[in-house]
C-alpha cells in the first residue's frame, strides 16, 4: 500500500515537471500576452497618436505677448483686426500668425563713427546721419532721433498696406524729406544760431506728414535734433567771425588813436596858453 502510494506521487510530480519546464529547459513560463489588436481598435489607436503627433509638431496655438499684436493670416490673406494679448488657437497649416511690435521705437541717425560702434538693440535702428544740402549748396549733416509706435488700433490695415517693412516705407522717407526741406532753406553759417527753430520747425513737419497718412498707421511720440555737423569751411569761417566780433583788432586801433587825442588836447592847451 506504502508502495502504491509513493507511486502515484513520483507519477504526479514527473507529469507537472514536464508541463512546467520540460518545453524551456527549467525556466519558468513567461506570460503569453496577445499584441494582435483586432482591426476597429488598431485604427482607432493609431488615430489617436497620430492626432497627438500632429498636435506636438503643428502646434495649434499662439501666444501674444503684451505690448504685441498678431496678425492672422488665412491662406495668405490678412485679418482686419490684430489678435490682442493672450492665447488664440489657429488651423494649422491653413492658418499663420505675424508678431509685430507696438512697443515705442527708435531711429538714431547718427554720424559714420557712432553708426559702426553702435550696439543693434531690440527696437532701436542706427541709420547714417542725413546729409543735405543748404540755401547755398554746402553739405550739412544732420543727426537726429526719432521715437514712434505702430498703432496698434489699426496694425492689422497698417501691415496689409505697407507690409512688414512700414518703418522703411513711412518713417524713413519722411524724415529724410523734412530734413531737406529745412535745411534748404538756411545758409550753413546761419545754422547754429538758427538751432532752436530749426528743430521745432523739423519735429512740426514730420508730425504734419505722418498724421496726414491713410489710417494714420504711426504715433509719433517725438523728434530730437542732436548735432548739425557744417563742412569745415564753414566752421573756419564762423570761427573768424567770432573772433571779429570780439574787437582784439578794434582795441589795438584804439590804443593808437587814444594817444593822438590825447597829444592834440595837450597841443591845444599849449596853444591856448
Amino acid at each position: 500500500m506504502a508502495a502504491d502510494m509513493n507511486d502515484y506521487f513520483n507519477k504526479k510530480r514527473s507529469e507537472s515537471f514536464g508541463q512546467n519546464g520540460g518545453g524551456n529547459g527549467g525556466g519558468s513560463n513567461m506570460p503569453n500576452f496577445n499584441m494582435n489588436f483586432g482591426g476597429a481598435k488598431a485604427g482607432i489607436v493609431y488615430f489617436v497618436i497620430g492626432v497627438v503627433l500632429l498636435l506636438l509638431l503643428a502646434k495649434p496655438f499662439v501666444i501674444v505677448e503684451e505690448g504685441e499684436r498678431g496678425i492672422l493670416s488665412t491662406n495668405g490673406k490678412y485679418s482686419d483686426q490684430a489678435l490682442l494679448p493672450g492665447l488664440h488657437f489657429i488651423i494649422p497649416l491653413i492658418q499663420k500668425v505675424y508678431i509685430v511690435d507696438t512697443r515705442v521705437r527708435i531711429i538714431n541717425y547718427a554720424s559714420r563713427f557712432e553708426a559702426g560702434n553702435a550696439v543693434e538693440k531690440e527696437g532701436i535702428i542706427t541709420k547714417p546721419s542725413i546729409t543735405v544740402l543748404d540755401k547755398t549748396g554746402l553739405p550739412v549733416a544732420i543727426e537726429l532721433t526719432v521715437q514712434y509706435r505702430l498703432n496698434a488700433e489699426l496694425a492689422a490695415q497698417t501691415i496689409s498696406n505697407w507690409g512688414f517693412s512700414w518703418e522703411e516705407k513711412i518713417i524713413n522717407p519722411v524724415v529724410r524729406d523734412v530734413v531737406r526741406n529745412v535745411i534748404g532753406k538756411y545758409d550753413a553759417e546761419k545754422l547754429p544760431q538758427l538751432r532752436n527753430k530749426i528743430a521745432a520747425e523739423i519735429e512740426q513737419n514730420i508730425q504734419k506728414n505722418i498724421k496726414e497718412l491713410k489710417s494714420q498707421p504711426v504715433i509719433l511720440q517725438s523728434v530730437q535734433l542732436r548735432d548739425i555737423i557744417l563742412p569745415p569751411k564753414v566752421k573756419e569761417q564762423i570761427e573768424r567771425v567770432q573772433l571779429a566780433k570780439t574787437g582784439s583788432p578794434k582795441s589795438g586801433t584804439g590804443s593808437q588813436k587814444s594817444p593822438t587825442r590825447s597829444t592834440q588836447k595837450s597841443c591845444r592847451s599849449k596853444r591856448c596858453r
